[in-house]
């Protein structure tokens, strides 16, 4: 909490990080009592940080009839709704590393600086080779395992269909000029680390920290938060 006194250094802290808005977007299939989710909800809130989870995929029904399209729209809706005045940083894990990668090259003016953890960034490639798309038309779903629901659930074709006609942009040859922090494992096996490093190689301000992790990086958890403090420039009293 923010100290009362003027000359309490909680509240020169509090006055500090309380301007700072945070937006965070989990995983594909996940959600927003992940364990990197709350960490990171803690860690923040702990240094009175506003750290805002979206449950941007709220239900069964919504992740089976899932269109990346629709996700971007309903994304700029609700920072339009709540962030309109506000200067933002956008926090994403994986899938959701990709829609805000996205959504920030589209509105780089809303934005105020992007933190990354194992961004797909090509992710259109990266489910045909999870789902086959020829079975996966034939039959119309393929189920996924889901960790939110701890179950398989079906995502429709009309997911794979959507993404290839409204396809990511190539970010390894797209300059986003907003400040991007990527934390990325070096021994992902889902989403390669070389992705990352082909972005940062075309965006100067952007600065890639390998992590000695796979893809959740669930045991550099407090590593990350340390880059990701130096990166914010989070304040702690004298």
């Amino acid at each position: 909490m923010c100290g009362s006194s003027s000359q309490d250094p909680y509240k020169l802290r509090c006055l500090t990080n309380s301007v700072m808005r945070i937006l965070y977007l989990y995983g594909f299939a996940s959600g927003p009592q992940s364990d990197k989710a709350q960490f990171f909800k803690d860690k923040f809130s702990s240094v009175d940080v506003s750290f805002d989870i979206y449950d941007y995929i709220p239900d069964i029904k919504s992740f089976t009839n899932l269109k990346t399209s629709l996700l971007l729209e309903n994304l700029h809706s609700y920072i339009q709704k709540h962030y309109q005045k506000r200067d933002l940083i956008l926090f994403g894990s994986s899938f959701g590393g990709l829609l805000l990668t996205w959504y920030t090259s589209k509105h780089p003016q809303k934005i105020k600086k992007l933190i990354l953890m194992a961004p797909a960034l090509k992710f259109s490639s990266l489910i045909s080779t999870i789902l086959d798309p020829v079975i996966w038309k034939e039959q119309g779903h393929l189920p996924v395992f889901h960790y939110r629901h701890d179950k398989e659930i079906p995502l429709a074709y009309s997911f794979y269909e959507d993404i290839i006609v409204n396809p990511p942009p190539n970010f390894e040859k797209m300059s986003i000029s907003i400040p991007t922090l990527i934390l990325h494992g070096k021994s992902d096996e889902v989403v390669p680390i070389s992705w990352s490093q082909e972005f940062v190689a075309i965006n100067q301000n952007a600065t890639l920290h390998p992590l000695n992790g796979d893809h959740q990086l669930l045991d550099q958890k407090e590593t990350m938060w340390n880059l990701v403090k130096e990166f914010l420039n989070i304040k702690f009293p004298p």
